[in-house]
């Protein structure tokens, strides 16, 4: 009996208490050696880019698809605009976040006279969507979420992770600075993988939801460029039936707001081929971007 006693006390004073310290200790650990998959220093970089570069007035906006797969330097080769992609991962991740950022950036705003607003996410599915709304309740930063959490991924599998050669953190991919107009570099990035690619996306089942968040979006944008011609730019996606009469639908909508509201609406053309994606089923490599980027000059144009 009185080893059973000193057992149990053995078992609640010192196993417990070591258990719970070492969790609290990994997840401390865990969350210190978070990295932004190199967010911060992107966003300073396009600081430094504008403030070296003079009499922009066109701005490409959005998340990646944008970053990715559309080049201002390529833009800038037509004599009516001279352009800077000020595209973030993940949209800067709350709307608010990324607005701040663009209006804290040193741009003569009165002085844009086009500003193309590419958002992948007129392409999200319920999850994805629903995830930026549940940001801009949360009103995360441009880095992403990085708060402390208790609990996360198992230890097994952080270990696993390791044991793979995998990052033992549940840190961001690591993605270059961007050139001096803002647009990815792909010289930097070698993480093109024909395995990521893929055309398994829908459309998010709320609508209305959508609707109303670009709307709101679309007001921002004129709000802090006044004077400029706003073009909503549906993204290149790689060709999914399962999706056509969805994306006819929203298609039309966006058309026909367009008609009634300020704003140019255009949609740009499905991805032939997996040879022009670097990943995903919208993110372009070298060669998708300049299709993509020539394409959207070419409807403007043709307008």
């Amino acid at each position: 009996m009185l080893y059973t006693d000193n057992v149990n006390r053995l078992i609640f004073w010192v196993l417990i208490p070591l258990i719970l310290f070492s969790f609290i200790s990994f997840r401390i650990i865990e969350w210190q050696i978070f990295k932004d998959g190199g967010r911060k220093e992107i966003a300073q970089q396009h600081l430094e880019n504008l403030r070296n570069l003079k009499d922009i007035n066109c701005l490409i906006l959005g998340g990646s698809n944008s970053f990715f797969s559309l080049s201002a330097e390529h833009m800038s080769r037509n004599d009516e605009f001279n352009c800077y992609n000020l595209s973030l991962i993940n949209e800067g991740y709350s709307d608010e976040s990324y607005f701040a950022y663009v209006k804290s950036m040193p741009i003569k705003q009165i002085e844009i006279a086009h500003v193309f607003y590419s958002t992948a996410y007129l392409l999200a599915d319920d999850k994805v969507f629903a995830e930026r709304l549940k940001n801009n309740a949360n009103k995360i930063g441009i880095s992403g979420d990085s708060s402390f959490r208790l609990f996360g991924g198992s230890l097994a599998l952080r270990l696993k992770n390791f044991l793979e050669g995998k990052p033992f953190s549940p840190s961001y991919l690591l993605y270059p600075n961007p050139n001096e107009r803002g647009d990815f570099n792909f010289e930097l990035y070698d993480g093109c993988d024909p395995e990521r690619i893929n055309n398994s996306w829908s459309l998010t089942t709320k609508q209305d939801e959508l609707k109303n968040w670009i709307k709101s979006n679309l007001l921002r944008i004129k709000n802090l460029f006044p004077n400029a011609e706003v073009y909503l730019v549906l993204p290149s996606k790689l060709a999914n039936s399962l999706n056509k009469a969805n994306l006819a639908n929203l298609s039309n909508y966006l058309q026909a707001q367009a008609n009634d509201q300020s704003f140019r609406y255009i949609e740009q053309s499905l991805f032939s081929n997996t040879d022009e994606l670097c990943f995903g089923f919208q993110h372009a490599n070298q060669i998708g971007r300049k299709k993509r980027t020539t394409e959207l000059l070419d409807l403007i144009h043709s307008e």
